[in-house]
C-alpha cells in the first residue's frame, strides 16, 4: 500500500538520487532543517518548472526515510500502462470537475489514502499550479492543496497536526546540463489554524488557505510577473546574478537564488515608483542586446571579470593534456549519447529535454556499461580487465561531459577577453548598460 514503508522504494531511490546528483553541477538545499518536521505529517507544495525533475528533486531533498507520495491530476492516468507505472512511483490521481462529475466521488479514496499517509507520519507532495511552467514565473495557485488537506484533516477532527511546506525549485539553466538548482523549503503553514473557519464556512477556508499558500510561494519563487518585459528581466538575472551574489550574498549557499530574487524585486520596485526611469533602463538593456549581438556575445558570458591570457592558456593546456581521457569517455559512451539524441527528437516540446537526458543517463549508461564490460570479458577471457572497464567507463564518460562543458566555457571566456582587450571602451559601455 502507498501509505506503508516499502524497502523497494528505498533501494530504487539510491539509483535515482545518484543519477540526479550527476545531472547537476550542484544541488543547493536550504530550509529543510528549519522548516520540515521529521515528527509531523507534511505536505510539500512546490512550484512546477520541469515535468519530471521537479518531483525527483523533492524526493532527493526530503529526509531519506520519508517516502513521498505525490498527488497528480487524474487525466494522466487514462492509459492502463501509464497508470500502473505512476502508481508504482507512488502517485495518486485527483479528479477535477473537468474529468466528469461522476468521477469526483473517486476522490474519496484519494482523501482516505491521504489521511492514512499523514497518519503514518509520511509526506505528501503536490504541484499547486496544476501544470508545469518552464518560465521563471509562478502561475496562479489552484485550490487542489486546500481541497485535499482540509477535508483530510476534518475527517480526523483536525488531530493530524499536519503542515503545508511551500517549496521553491529554481534552475539556473532549466535546459542546461551540469547546471545548478536550488531547492528551498519555506516556513510551514499550520493546517489546524483553519479548523474553526473550515467548520464555519468550508469554501471560505479553502479560499483563504489557497491565498496564504500563493503569497508564501510568491515570496520564495523567482517570479517574473511582468510578461511584457519578461525577457529583459531574464537577461538582467544573467547579466547581474553572479556579481550581486558575490557583492550582497557572499557566504550563502543559495547566493545566486537570492541575487535573482533581488533583481526581480528591484525591477518591480523601479517600475512601480518611477516608470520613466524603468523605461530608460529597459532602453539601455535593449542597446546592450544590440551591442552583444554585434560582438557575438551571450547573456550568460562572464562579462564582469574577463580572464587573463595566462589563465586561458593554462586552462587550454589542461584540456589538451586530458584529451585522451575525454576521447576514451566519449567513445565508450557513444551509444547512450546517440540514444538520448534520438529520444529527444520524439519530443517537440523543449520542456522535455532535461527529463529525457536524465532518463537516458539513468537507464542507458549503466546498461551499456554492463554490456560493454561483458564484451571485454568475452574478448580478453579475463574478469579483471572487465571489472576495470566497468569502473572506468562511467567515470571517464562523466569526465568527458564535464570536459565538453569546460571547453565550451573556455571559448566563451576567450571571446569576452578579446572583446575587453581589443575594445575596452565598448566593454566598459556594455557593463554600464547591463548594470542593475
Amino acid at each position: 500500500m502507498l501509505y506503508h514503508y516499502d524497502f523497494r522504494y528505498t533501494i530504487a531511490r539510491l539509483h535515482f538520487d545518484t543519477a540526479l546528483r550527476l545531472n547537476f553541477h550542484k544541488i543547493v538545499i536550504t530550509g529543510r532543517k528549519e522548516n520540515v518536521s521529521k515528527r509531523r505529517p507534511v505536505i510539500f507544495a512546490s512550484n512546477h518548472r520541469n515535468a519530471l525533475l521537479d518531483a525527483l528533486l523533492l524526493v532527493y531533498s526530503s529526509y531519506h526515510m520519508k517516502q513521498l507520495v505525490f498527488l497528480a491530476r487524474a487525466d494522466i492516468f487514462k492509459q492502463k500502462l501509464i497508470a500502473w507505472v505512476l502508481r508504482g512511483m507512488r502517485i495518486m490521481p485527483v479528479f477535477r470537475i473537468r474529468d466528469g462529475k461522476d468521477n469526483l466521488d473517486k476522490n474519496n479514496e484519494t482523501f482516505n489514502n491521504a489521511a492514512r499517509i499523514l497518519k503514518k507520519n509520511n509526506t505528501l507532495a503536490i504541484f499547486p499550479e496544476g501544470v508545469h511552467n518552464p518560465k521563471q514565473s509562478l502561475l496562479p495557485i489552484r485550490k487542489a492543496v486546500p481541497r485535499i488537506v482540509l477535508p483530510t484533516e476534518a475527517s480526523t477532527g483536525f488531530t493530524l497536526n499536519s503542515q503545508i511546506v511551500p517549496v521553491s525549485i529554481y534552475y539556473r539553466d532549466i535546459f542546461g546540463f551540469l547546471s545548478d538548482v536550488y531547492v528551498t523549503f519555506g516556513t510551514p503553514i499550520e493546517v489546524r489554524s483553519y479548523r474553526d473557519l473550515y467548520y464555519e464556512n468550508p469554501v471560505q477556508a479553502v479560499n483563504a488557505l489557497r491565498q496564504e499558500l500563493e503569497e508564501r510561494l510568491q515570496s520564495m519563487v523567482v517570479n517574473i510577473r511582468n510578461e511584457a518585459y519578461y525577457e529583459a528581466y531574464r537577461l538582467a538575472i544573467d547579466w547581474n546574478g553572479d556579481r550581486l551574489a558575490e557583492e550582497l550574498y557572499k557566504g550563502r549557499k543559495d547566493d545566486f537564488l537570492q541575487a535573482s530574487l533581488h533583481i526581480v524585486r528591484e525591477l518591480d520596485r523601479l517600475q512601480e515608483e518611477d516608470q520613466i526611469a524603468f523605461e530608460a533602463k529597459m532602453a539601455r538593456f535593449r542597446e546592450a542586446v544590440t551591442l552583444m549581438k554585434e560582438e557575438g556575445l551571450r547573456s550568460t558570458d562572464r562579462l564582469w571579470k574577463p580572464k587573463s591570457s595566462a589563465e586561458l592558456r593554462s586552462r587550454a593546456a589542461a584540456l589538451l593534456l586530458t584529451t585522451p581521457v575525454m576521447l576514451f569517455g566519449f567513445l565508450n559512451g557513444i551509444f547512450p549519447i546517440l540514444i538520448q539524441k534520438k529520444l529527444q527528437t520524439l519530443f517537440k516540446d523543449k520542456q522535455f529535454v532535461a527529463s529525457v537526458r536524465y532518463a537516458a543517463g539513468l537507464i542507458f549508461v549503466p546498461l551499456f556499461d554492463l554490456l560493454q564490460s561483458l564484451a571485454v570479458r568475452f574478448i580478453t577471457g579475463e574478469w579483471l580487465p572487465a571489472l576495470a572497464y566497468f569502473l572506468l567507463m562511467p567515470a571517464t564518460f562523466y569526465f568527458a561531459l564535464y570536459w565538453r562543458k569546460w571547453w565550451k566555457q573556455l571559448q566563451r571566456d576567450r571571446k569576452v577577453q578579446r572583446f575587453a582587450t581589443e575594445k575596452p571602451e565598448q566593454w566598459k559601455r556594455l557593463l554600464a548598460l547591463i548594470r542593475l
